[in-house]
């Protein structure tokens, strides 16, 4: 099939990028630039890079979603301090600029592969902490925490495919995805200055710069975490089964794989230190939200995935928990010790 990728240059999308085309699709990558797609891939007969900004003018997205089969939408800003510094950004590339590849997705009559995100389900969990696609409530915090404004962009966003969908036949599905981490997450930072990524690229961040490992508001939330690996192919067979996934809303994450942030510093010091043995360790401090993010924070205590649909689909993680940081941090110590971070 030909399958275009929007954000196919970043993270989820260039570990997607590599699956799709080792599963024999036509791949199309669209991106403001491609340094995460591996260079091997861009001699790949059935590869195509696009560099585009979808929020300018005069671009070619309506002529590339007229070309696929499947459109797969990952184009997002998804790094918390922007959601409380640039709350408008967020709104406007998040909502309205997919908004723009929604329409053209079923005036076109495509398959349209939605990433959403956990953060809509809110600060609430469902039962006992656990959230299903199609029965948990999506409570949010108030309007002067800004922190919300993200997970609110992303939840209309899924209530308009949704009425698409219902009056004007848009074929979809929505991904919810619970923590992807693995090699090329992110970007790392050496001052909070550059800006803070999420979690595991902030504390690998603390680890590789020594810098102190600070958890917000003594790291009691809880979350889960599943390897690239196992999440890209889960998509993998999503795809191959259409018929049971157009129209559904769908968890991708490992509910086995949960950890607070407390325990996830120390899980990742004490891994650091495996593999680096002689190096002096940062500490591991506390720090209020509000003080670290800024005015306007706030976070759920735990999300945990109900992963029913994909395990009727014979899908199961081959990754546990220090497996997968074993793996994501070892791709960074190596491009440190190699001098090139």
């Amino acid at each position: 099939m030909k399958i275009s990728v929007f954000g196919g240059g970043g993270f989820i999308g260039s570990h997607l990028v590599a699956q799709l085309l080792d599963e024999g699709h036509k791949v199309q990558a669209l991106d403001t630039n491609n340094d995460k797609i591996s260079e091997k891939y861009f001699l790949h007969k059935n590869f195509t890079f696009h560099k585009v900004d979808v929020s300018k003018k005069n671009n070619n997205i309506k002529d590339i979603i007229s070309k696929s089969d499947i459109v797969i939408n990952l184009i997002a800003y998804a790094v918390p301090s922007l959601y409380i510094e640039k709350p408008l950004d967020i709104v406007n590339l998040n909502l309205f600029e997919n908004l723009k590849i929604v329409e053209q997705c079923t005036k076109l009559k495509k398959w349209l592969i939605q990433f959403s995100s956990c953060e809509v389900y809110g600060m609430l969990g469902g039962r006992n902490g656990i959230f299903s696609e199609g029965e948990s409530l999506l409570i949010l915090g108030p309007v002067n925490k800004k922190r919300w404004i993200y997970s609110c962009a992303k939840q209309m966003l899924e209530r308009i495919i949704y009425a698409y969908g219902e009056e004007k036949s848009l074929k979809y599905t929505i991904i919810r995805p619970f923590n992807f981490i693995g090699p090329n997450m992110d970007f790392l930072v050496k001052s909070k200055a550059e800006g803070i990524p999420r979690v595991f690229a902030n504390f690998m961040s603390a680890l590789l710069y020594k810098k102190p490992l600070y958890i917000v508001d003594n790291g009691t939330n809880e979350r889960t975490f599943i390897f690239i690996k196992d999440a890209v192919e889960a998509l993998g067979l999503i795809i191959k089964n259409r018929e049971k996934f157009e129209n559904e809303i769908v968890n991708i994450g490992n509910p086995a794989n949960e950890i607070s942030m407390r325990d996830l510093a120390y899980l990742m010091k004490d891994i650091y230190k495996e593999k680096v043995p002689n190096e002096l360790l940062p500490d591991i401090l506390s720090i209020d939200g509000e003080e670290y993010f800024g005015k306007g924070y706030q976070d759920s205590e735990k999300r945990i995935p109900d992963i029913n649909k994909l395990n009727a689909i014979g899908w199961t993680s081959k990754y546990d928990l220090r497996n997968t940081f074993e793996i994501s941090m070892d791709y960074y110590i190596k491009k440190r010790l190699s001098k090139e971070i």
